[in-house]
């Protein structure tokens, strides 16, 4: 039986080493425009309605660890938010013997454009 356990772990590494890794990446971006020259994370500008003049940069999802340096990296002057979300990671562990904790914590998910405000 111990064999089996072992043989079940070798086949679930793969799977945990992808998820570890995709785990750790907290902003994902899907270049749908033009890219231009970084700029300064500071000057990059939250918009919560569409600006008049934009072009659309990148699509973005992030996790509440979102800094404005990706964006700028980019050459986005503004990031406009398209929707936000709550996404609970709940554990509950037992040591075997009847003893059960859980444990629980919350993270902030955000859907973005990077854009680019044309500032006349």
């Amino acid at each position: 039986m111990y064999i089996f356990n072992i043989i079940g772990l070798i086949r679930k590494v793969p799977f945990l080493i992808v998820i570890f890794y995709f785990g750790c990446i907290p902003v994902s971006h899907i270049i749908v425009g033009e890219t231009r020259e970084p700029v300064d994370p500071s000057s990059v500008e939250l918009y919560l309605d569409y600006p008049q003049e934009y072009e659309k940069i990148a699509l973005i999802d992030a996790g509440s660890n979102f800094a404005f340096k990706d964006p700028a990296k980019l050459g986005a002057n503004g990031v406009l938010i398209i929707n936000t979300d709550n996404k609970i990671y709940q554990s509950i562990n037992s040591d075997g013997e009847g003893s059960i904790s859980s444990s629980s914590h919350a993270e902030k998910l955000v859907k973005a454009i990077a854009i680019y405000v044309v500032k006349n």
